[in-house]
């Protein structure tokens, strides 16, 4: 090594001495041994120059090091600089392109990424009114992840409504950190909220009464499938000729809601007074919708559907919101609203007499229990809790219960006898059921409607 840094030897007499320099000042020391001696083989002295330089060769050492450290530093940050020059990282602008792009995005339905579209075009804007010097996705620290939180939190969003967007943001950012050249998600470690349900009730009869004759339009026909189905809306409003039979008199339908997870349909009994209002619709004009003009607001915007259908409701006097909500500062929560229909139909059924097993298969709930159990009733028992539905649209006069007698009371033994059918004795309740049904004095019961041969 350089003199300046390790020292060196030279000799006065019969003594060594070393001499060394620190930033430019020359030191010179003559060298003893333990014993107080001074030092006169130059082994010896090579040792003790050793010694004394050592806190000095430490120190150089720390310097040159630093040195390194600051220079490769340096050169850390040029390359870097060069890799965004070359590799730019993602922008915001652009992240919502790029994640539908992405083969590692979960597979979502149509549906579902224009509600996420939305949800991540919110934070985008609100990125350009807060933060706009902040163009890449790796430049949303977690303080500003905290500030968007507070910042949908005082936009009186549900705790679920908040929760979506949370998930919707760390989705999202997970799926494009590589992409994005993140260290870590910033969305990932935010505390959720809890869930408060609020289910939505049931319509009275004279509200059903109200809600179905003052329609007209689709309206009536979306608002009577609602009723006599208990599909979903977005089932309802985009419901195909396709899946309607007018031959066996029923909807075969596989839900929205469980189509990417479970493509199984529901088969829904067509109620003789839906099947009026469907088959008055010429053969002809029967394109792909049942409901086109409806179809087309709600695959374009859910929201234009969803708003059609609660100003009816309210042209019709019914209050939509809670009762305290949405007043002085509360959110408002919705009470009734198109789900309503859903809820008022299995709320029908079962006050007409249907099986538990047979409502729940008919609205698509998937306790395997009840699956079961409808296995066994199949479409007889379907159709009987449909077709004893009162009727909402026209003369509104509620269904009524059978007659001693009647063509209906056997139809309700058979009913009875195929819910209770177990593995072990069907073939017996089989023989009952036909023996019902073919015995002479039973009278054939005509069908719900007329079937639609042309």
């Amino acid at each position: 090594m350089a003199k300046h840094r390790t020292g060196h030897l030279f000799k006065r007499g019969q003594t060594f001495y070393v001499r060394w320099a620190v930033d430019g000042r020359v030191f010179s020391k003559a060298l003893y041994d333990s014993a107080g001696s001074p030092i006169t083989n130059r082994r010896e002295a090579e040792d003790a120059k050793v010694k004394l330089l050592a806190p000095f060769v430490v120190a150089d050492q720390a310097t040159a090091l630093e040195s390194i450290a600051a220079k490769l530093g340096g050169r850390r940050t040029e390359l870097a600089r060069l890799d965004d020059e070359l590799h730019p990282p993602l922008t915001i602008g652009a992240a919502w392109a790029d994640y539908v792009k992405t083969a590692n995005r979960p597979d979502s339905g149509e549906s579902t990424l224009r509600q996420y579209r939305f949800q991540f075009q919110s934070f985008v804007d609100w990125m350009g009114e807060r933060h706009p010097e902040a163009r890449t996705m790796r430049e949303v620290t977690k303080e500003v992840a905290e500030e968007y939180a507070s910042h949908l939190t005082t936009n009186r969003l549900s705790a679920n409504t908040y929760n979506k967007h949370l998930n919707l943001l760390s989705l999202v950012f997970r799926v494009l950190k590589g992409k994005a050249r993140m260290v870590e998600n910033p969305w990932l470690d935010m505390q959720r909220k809890r869930l408060t349900t609020h289910s939505r009730r049931e319509l009275t009869f004279d509200e059903l009464k109200t809600v179905c004759t003052s329609a007209d339009g689709e309206l009536k026909t979306l608002l009577a499938l609602g009723v006599y189905s208990g599909l979903r809306l977005g089932d309802c409003a985009t419901l195909r000729w396709g899946e309607v039979d007018l031959v066996r008199n029923i909807i075969r339908r596989v839900p929205n809601k469980t189509a990417r997870r479970n493509p199984k349909p529901v088969i829904v009994p067509i109620h003789r007074v839906l099947r009026e209002m469907l088959v008055a619709t010429p053969r002809e004009a029967r394109a792909e919708y049942v409901l086109p003009e409806t179809a087309a607001a709600y695959l374009r915007r859910v929201h234009l559907v969803t708003d059609m259908v609660q100003a009816h409701f309210r042209k019709c006097g019914i209050t939509l919101l809670k009762p305290g909500t949405g007043k002085k500062g509360k959110r408002a929560v919705l009470e009734i609203g198109f789900h309503s229909l859903r809820h008022t139909f299995v709320s029908l059924c079962r006050e007409s007499g249907a099986p538990l097993a047979v409502v729940e298969s008919i609205v698509g709930h998937s306790n395997p229990a009840m699956t079961r159990h409808y296995t066994h009733v199949g479409e007889l028992a379907a159709s009987q809790a449909v077709a004893a539905l009162p009727t909402l649209i026209g003369d509104g006069t509620p269904a009524t219960a059978a007659k001693p007698g009647s063509p209906e009371k056997p139809l309700r033994e058979v009913l009875a006898i195929a819910v209770s059918m177990t593995a072990d004795d069907w073939a017996a309740k089989r023989d009952e059921i036909v023996r019902l049904l073919t015995a002479p004095e039973v009278p054939v019961e005509p069908p719900a409607a007329t079937v639609d041969l042309e």
